[in-house]
């Protein structure tokens, strides 16, 4: 695998270990807070898919983000989808936005784009900026009385990360 390769890979396998979290989630638990005062699953997961969107705009140069948001904005609240099927659909969507662009730049040889020195970098952005919100994702259900099982994390998140044994 070249470097390159394993770099797009680690992106996959980080938005596996999300797509995994999604798929425990239920309509009642997108209401879900790692806080009282904090953002509901829905919030993140909306988010997420929105940062994508945004940081990809400006590091391409384009004049608005790709694709479908995941809020609709009223006035000045900005109302996370509750329609889990569509949340994973725009999730797979800027997963794969993501993905190739940053293939992309780095076959053409591109250095800094838009606020990075490197494609490398945005792509790191995103992985950074969704481990933190996994972590709040997972505390949220905690929370809730439905934190994953030991055995389900090893499975579908650290797994997926080390050779079998």
């Amino acid at each position: 695998m070249t470097p390159t390769e394993a770099l797009l890979e680690s992106w996959d396998r980080q938005c596996k270990a999300l797509s995994n979290l999604s798929t425990l989630l239920t309509p009642d638990l997108l209401e879900a807070k790692p806080s009282d005062d904090g953002w509901t699953v829905a919030f993140h997961l909306a988010h997420i898919h929105s940062t994508r969107r945004y940081w990809h705009m400006k590091a391409a140069g384009l004049e608005a983000p790709v694709g479908p948001s995941l809020f609709t904005v009223n006035g000045d609240d900005w109302i996370p989808s509750l329609d889990l099927a569509e949340i994973r659909e725009r999730l797979s969507e800027s997963q794969a936005l993501v993905r190739n662009w940053v293939s992309e730049q780095i076959d053409s040889g591109a250095q800094q784009v838009g606020h990075y020195d490197h494609p490398v970098f945005y792509l790191q952005h995103m992985v950074w900026h969704e481990g933190w919100h996994f972590a709040l994702l997972m505390l949220a259900l905690r929370l809730a009385g439905h934190e994953p099982t030991e055995e389900w994390e090893c499975e579908n998140v650290w797994d997926l990360w080390r050779l079998p044994d």
